[in-house]
C-alpha cells in the first residue's frame, strides 16, 4: 500500500469480495515489522462500510516480547479499498485504456513493484493491430506458395510460426514483468522480428 504497509492474499473471488488467508503487515520507521495481522479471510461489508475479518490474529513485537491478540471474528477498517485485493493481471485487463492510464499513475504514486505489469498491458494493446496485420501478412504468403504435400504443409508451417510468436511474445513479457528489462521493447521486438520474416516470406511468394 505504502513504504510502510503491505497486503497479500492467497486468492481472491471479486463477486463476492472476499480475500482469503489475508495478511496486512506494518512496519516501523527503521524497517523492521511493527505488528501483523492475519485472518483466515477477509470480506467487505458495504452495509456497515467496514471489513469483517473471520480467525482474526494479530502480533505485536515490542522489544524482545510478542503480544498475541486473537478473536473469532473483528470487524474493523483499513486504508485500502477491497478492490485493491483483485489479480494485478485482472485488474489491468479489464479496464480501458483511460482507466489503464489513471490505474497507472496511482500505482507508480504508490510505489508498487510490479508497475511493468500494467504498461506491458497497455503496450500490447496498442501493439495488437499491428500484429494482427503481420500474423496475416504471414499467413496469406504462407498460403499463397505451393509446395509438395499439399496445404497440409502450409498449414502445419502457418501454426508452427504462430506457437513461436506467442512463446516470444511470452519469454518477452515474463522479462518485463520479472526484471528492469523494457515494456516497450518486449512488445516491439516480436512484432519486428515477425515483421522482417513476414516481409521475407512475402518477397519470395511473389516470385
Amino acid at each position: 500500500l505504502n513504504e510502510s504497509d503491505f497486503i497479500y492474499v492467497s486468492s481472491f473471488d471479486p463477486a463476492r469480495r472476499i480475500g482469503y488467508n489475508f495478511t496486512f503487515e506494518h512496519f516501523n520507521d527503521q524497517n523492521q515489522l511493527d505488528y501483523k495481522i492475519s485472518a483466515s479471510n477477509i470480506r467487505w461489508v458495504p452495509k456497515d462500510s467496514l471489513y469483517r475479518l473471520t480467525s482474526y490474529m494479530k502480533r505485536k513485537i515490542r522489544a524482545n516480547n510478542e503480544i498475541i491478540e486473537k478473536k473469532r471474528r473483528l470487524d474493523t477498517l483499513f486504508i485500502f479499498n477491497i478492490e485493491d485485493l483483485t489479480p494485478v493481471s485482472y485488474v489491468a485487463e479489464t479496464k480501458n485504456l483511460f482507466e489503464l492510464n489513471e490505474f497507472i499513475e496511482v500505482q507508480k504514486n504508490k510505489g508498487a513493484s510490479n508497475i511493468n505489469t500494467y504498461i506491458l498491458v497497455k503496450y500490447r494493446r496498442w501493439a495488437l493491430p499491428i500484429t494482427a496485420f503481420i500474423l496475416t501478412v504471414i499467413g496469406v504468403a504462407v498460403s499463397s506458395v505451393k509446395r509438395r504435400g499439399g496445404m497440409g504443409v502450409n498449414l502445419a508451417f502457418g501454426i508452427g510460426v504462430a506457437f513461436i510468436y506467442i512463446f516470444f511474445d511470452k519469454v518477452f513479457g515474463t522479462l518485463a514483468e520479472q526484471s528492469g528489462f523494457s515494456p516497450l521493447l518486449a512488445v516491439i521486438i516480436p512484432n519486428v522480428v515477425f515483421g522482417i520474416l513476414g516481409f521475407y516470406l512475402l518477397k519470395n511468394a511473389k516470385r
